[in-house]
């Protein structure tokens, strides 16, 4: 990355991760072009991107509803499907194992280590 894509004066248009049909043109990702190109980038999120942010959202609103069923016994981890359960286990791991983390940090931050 990147691979640009210019307009038809010759200024970059578009930046791709991949060579593409219109952009076959490597240039580092340290180029002064390429970091004039991605600072002029705009700060508003699209709509797409803030799509993305509420799905993401709304998954940890799912996985606290099911957290409160499971603990309300209304649900149990057996009744999703083998492959959701797989999903289901890995990412608890994975929250809790990166909450330990961020404790450490704080309390690093607190000044008790």
């Amino acid at each position: 990355m990147p691979f640009v894509k210019r307009d038809a004066t010759g200024a970059l248009a578009a930046l791709f991760r991949e060579r593409a049909a219109d952009a076959t043109e490597y240039l580092a990702p340290d180029h002064p072009a390429v970091r004039a190109f991605a600072a002029a980038a705009p700060a508003e999120p699209t709509a797409r991107a803030r799509l993305l942010d509420s799905d993401l959202d709304m998954i940890r609103v799912y996985e606290d509803l099911i957290d409160v069923l499971m603990e309300k016994r209304l649900v149990a981890l057996t009744d999703f499907p083998p492959a959701a359960q797989g999903k289901l286990v890995r990412h608890k791991r994975l929250r809790d194992s990166l909450h330990a983390i961020g404790d450490v940090i704080q309390a690093e931050d607190d000044g008790i280590f």
